[in-house]
């Protein structure tokens, strides 16, 4: 290698890293400006204990209109919103001051509230769009574990896939507190709601588009007069006879496991994977299909809803004989219940039932199991189970749950799994 091919290749990497330094100073620059230009416009949302006059709990929001109005998450002040007579809430400014606060709108189900305040300046954040390209640098803002306010740098990353509601993947750390915060595009423009924490720089943002509709119906007055229960009810309601109506309405993708054709993939918001297990010492096969939702939906530090999972388990032997088989499928015949709740002013009690059907030319066990939510009438956790019994070495488990369902789609979506299900001969 000559001198001169060494000094061209060094000259660029000088230059490659000159360039660097600049981009990481232009964006380093360019959060310091928009932390000065925006940080009055962003505030420390707490939820005050009016017992002890203490902070009960804490998260941020942002003002988008001049009359007044502060976007935040819905989980930021569920606590009130749940028990008004324990709580108040309040708006913490740059300077330690405090403002008194109400609630104008709640959208449960993509975790976003409307707050509302005549003590505040009318500056107010721009709504930009989340249509940006992946990779965009974007900021965020927001008050970490009550330590101050701060402004982080991060990517946009797209929507997020498999999950039933939008959200935007965000390569940053958020940290608790900044909840309700905004997530700024590179001109100041929210284009996001911080929302959550994945771990690993890994976080997840609201689309600005679903706090514009909610900021709609705030302006139009939809929800004045509702109280908060009955809107969070039917919200729930509604969103879930959407989605299992768009399942109930289409034909089921089947495809075979062992010696069966079942459902798979019900629904986009699915993650699914297989596995066998072929143990030596329980003298049995059982070739695993499940599918589990990742998402679900906040309603109060004793209830999450709106998840859904099922498995099937294809159980063969040729050491058993017929009665210790039998024994061996019985003990895996067991609800995979929804695990939503376990506080009893939430949520009652499974009731099930149980029977002997023949479809798919077997004879089969199911149980079905229903728990009703106390606070929101017509919504159940709704579990099935169902297993084959009419050979001496193979069997086919079925285990569906879902939870904040109405029992109608319950009942109609249990009933197609089973129609579903073809023995191959």
């Amino acid at each position: 290698m000559n001198k001169l091919t060494v000094f061209s290749r060094l000259a660029g990497f000088v230059l490659i890293c000159a360039l660097t330094s600049i981009g990481h100073a232009q964006q380093s620059q360019n959060a310091q400006q928009l932390f000065e230009q925006l940080r009055d416009r962003v505030y420390q949302v707490r939820v005050v204990d009016i017992g002890s006059g203490d902070k009960y709990s804490i998260g941020s929001g942002f003002q988008v209109s001049a009359s007044g109005l502060v976007a935040t998450n819905f989980h930021v002040v569920s606590s009130y919103v749940h028990d008004q007579h324990k709580y108040r809430l309040e708006l913490v400014h740059k300077d330690g001051q405090t403002t008194d606060v109400k609630i104008q709108a709640i959208d449960v189900i993509h975790d976003l509230a409307i707050l509302h305040s005549d003590g505040l300046d009318t500056a107010y954040m721009a709504l930009g769009s989340a249509s940006l390209k992946q990779g965009d640098r974007i900021f965020s803002m927001g008050n970490p574990h009550d330590l101050g306010m701060t402004i982080i740098e991060g990517t946009y990353n797209g929507l997020v896939q498999h999950v039933r509601h939008e959200q935007i993947l965000f390569s940053g750390s958020l940290n608790p507190g900044m909840s309700g915060g905004p997530a700024l595009d590179s001109r100041g423009r929210v284009i996001g709601i911080n929302v959550a924490k994945g771990g690993d720089d890994i976080s997840f943002l609201v689309p600005v588009e679903k706090l514009h509709k909610l900021i709609q119906r705030t302006e139009a007055g939809v929800d004045a007069e509702t109280a908060y229960a009955e809107r969070i009810r039917q919200a729930l309601h509604d969103d879930q006879d959407a989605f299992f109506q768009s399942i109930l309405s289409q034909d089921f993708e089947t495809d075979r496991l062992g010696e069966v054709s079942v459902p798979v993939r019900l629904a986009p918001n699915l993650r699914c994977w297989g596995h066998t297990k072929d143990d030596e010492k329980v003298y049995f096969v059982g070739a695993h299909q499940h599918c589990q939702s990742e998402d679900s939906i906040y309603v109060s530090r004793g209830l999450y809803t709106g998840r859904m999972t099922y498995d099937y388990e294809w159980i063969t032997t040729d050491r058993l004989n017929p009665f210790q088989f039998y024994q061996a499928v019985s003990t895996r015949f067991k609800h995979h219940h929804p695990r939503s709740s376990k506080d009893e002013e939430e949520i009652g009690n499974f009731a099930c039932r149980q029977q002997m059907v023949g479809f798919a030319g077997q004879r089969w066990q199911i149980s079905t199991c229903f728990r009703r939510y106390l606070k929101y009438d017509g919504l159940y956790d709704a579990s099935l189970a169902m297993v084959s019994i009419d050979r001496n070495d193979e069997a086919l488990l079925v285990k569906f749950a879902a939870s904040g369902i109405d029992r109608q789609n319950a009942m109609n979506l249990f009933k197609r799994v089973m129609e579903s299900i073809e023995w191959k001969l």
